[in-house]
């Protein structure tokens, strides 16, 4: 009598699988949730339905409140994520000297609560129109089975276009050319997010309080220009060009440049590492981008692959 002996499996894929923790779509929610109510605190402050929070004279927003909640609920996903390290250690050292600087600056004119309401206002700025407005927008977009990536696209440029009418701005704009530095504003900040997948406030904050201080006399207008023009020109660097791949809410893999989710990563060997995605299209990738997902990941090999006959 023969025995057959079974073939051993052979590794044919290696697939992220969805986690079974309900804690990441109820994290998820919770963030959704955070943004329609700071939307609409937002909406209502632009109406006059709610009061303002006043600080040092100046007058915030009362999204502030909720912004601030949705910002504890972000937790260390506001931080963006870099592809070259160096340029965001770069940004990241020079904008904290910077704010320290200027925290002395101020605190040396007895306006230190300007400094404080200035980075709120700026904090709350970016939570709202860099973060829960276009997520509004696109969650109702894909109600209606928009793409991911269209309805990122179209939340952001829907929130860019509400801040720069935003009253405060309008009153500003003194002729046709006083438009397009908020316009160029909104658009680098969209870039920045949809590329980065994170906001990154300090570089707006840094913005007021230079400004503030260059319309006190307390600052030339060049070196606001010069020290402006150093940070966005890392912010870019660092966060404009973001991995292919990262982690989405609910614990998958989600490829940056199309929105959609990762179904699968091909690694038999003989082939070019492809990236399969939930639309069923197959990308190249570089295979130490792939090994770099599998060594950060928290799933271990028993769950990450899958194994086939």
């Amino acid at each position: 009598m023969t025995s057959t002996v079974t073939p051993t499996p052979v590794v044919d894929r290696w697939r992220p699988l969805k986690t079974d923790e309900p804690w990441h779509l109820n994290r998820r929610m919770v963030v959704l949730a955070l943004c329609g109510i700071t939307a609409l605190t937002e909406v209502a402050d632009i109406a006059g339905l709610v009061p303002p929070i006043e600080i040092a004279g100046l007058n915030l927003s009362m999204s502030t409140l909720p912004a601030m909640a949705l910002a504890c609920a972000c937790g260390s996903r506001l931080l963006g994520r870099s592809s070259i390290r160096r340029a965001a250690v770069g940004f990241w050292v020079l904008a904290g000297v910077l704010m320290a600087v200027l925290a002395v600056a101020y605190a040396r004119r007895d306006d230190l609560g300007t400094y404080v309401a200035l980075v709120l206002a700026a904090l709350d700025e970016e939570l709202v129109y860099r973060l829960a407005i276009p997520a509004v927008i696109a969650a109702s977009l894909r109600l209606g089975n928009v793409r991911p990536n269209a309805a990122r696209i179209a939340g952001l440029a829907g929130a860019s276009l509400m801040f720069v009418c935003l009253p405060g701005h309008v009153e500003q704009m003194e002729s046709a050319a006083g438009v397009l530095p908020y316009i160029a504003f909104a658009t680098l900040s969209a870039f920045i997010v949809y590329r980065s997948g994170s906001i990154l406030p300090i570089g707006h904050a840094l913005s007021n309080l230079l400004t503030v201080l260059m319309w006190q006399d307390a600052v030339p207008s060049d070196t606001r220009s010069m020290l402006l023009a150093s940070i966005l020109a890392l912010l870019v660097l660092a966060y404009g060009r973001p991995a292919r791949i990262t982690y989405a809410d609910d614990g998958g893999l989600l490829d940056t440049r199309t929105g959609q989710a990762v179904v699968a990563i091909d690694l038999r060997d003989g082939h070019s590492p492809l990236l399969e995605l939930e639309d069923g299209r197959f990308l190249p990738v570089h295979t130490a981008m792939v090994l770099g997902v599998r060594k950060r990941s928290r799933w271990s090999p028993r769950k990450l692959v899958e194994r086939a006959s």
